[in-house]
């Protein structure tokens, strides 16, 4: 019986033993779980942001670029004969050059005469800067988030 004794003071002494956090500890912890809810809130935000950008390019529609005729500073004049996507194809007098939408034309990389087709291409291209850069804030948020759930991993895993 002496030895069963032994064991549960064992048992009690290995729990008591646990360590208990200190204030340093509790504080760091504390700041993780702050700033994982202030990225949460400010990631639900970012989504929104990312909502209204995208309905506002749908709202905005879709045009084609085919045939439209384009000058180019380097290449002279050319008229767009293919268009998959956000890529274009502008057959030049003695070359055929592809381009990317709505940039090319927004940042005056491809000239067009109509100002109402210029104005669209930049308002397109406006949309696309916005949404590429809330996209990006997400995902620093997200990867941040995970950087303090891990921080508090290890903090908890050092008072086993």
């Amino acid at each position: 019986m002496p030895l069963n004794l032994e064991n549960e003071d064992a048992n009690v002494n290995a729990t008591d033993l646990k360590k208990k956090p200190t204030k340093k500890t509790k504080e760091m912890l504390e700041e993780n779980a702050k700033q994982i809810e202030e990225l949460t809130a400010s990631q639900t935000e970012l989504d929104s942001e990312l909502a209204a950008l995208e309905k506002e390019e749908k709202a905005l529609g879709e045009k084609s670029a085919l045939k439209m005729k384009v000058s180019h500073k380097k290449f002279g004049e050319g008229v767009i004969t293919k268009q998959d996507g956000k890529y274009i194809e502008v057959k030049f007098a003695d070359v055929v050059k592809k381009f990317v939408l709505p940039g090319c034309i927004a940042n005056k990389f491809l000239e067009v005469e109509d100002e109402s087709i210029l104005d669209y291409y930049q308002k397109c291209n406006d949309i696309h800067e916005k949404k590429m850069s809330t996209e990006l804030k997400i995902k620093s948020a997200t990867y941040a988030i995970q950087r303090h759930e891990d921080a508090i991993e290890r903090l908890k895993s050092k008072l086993k």
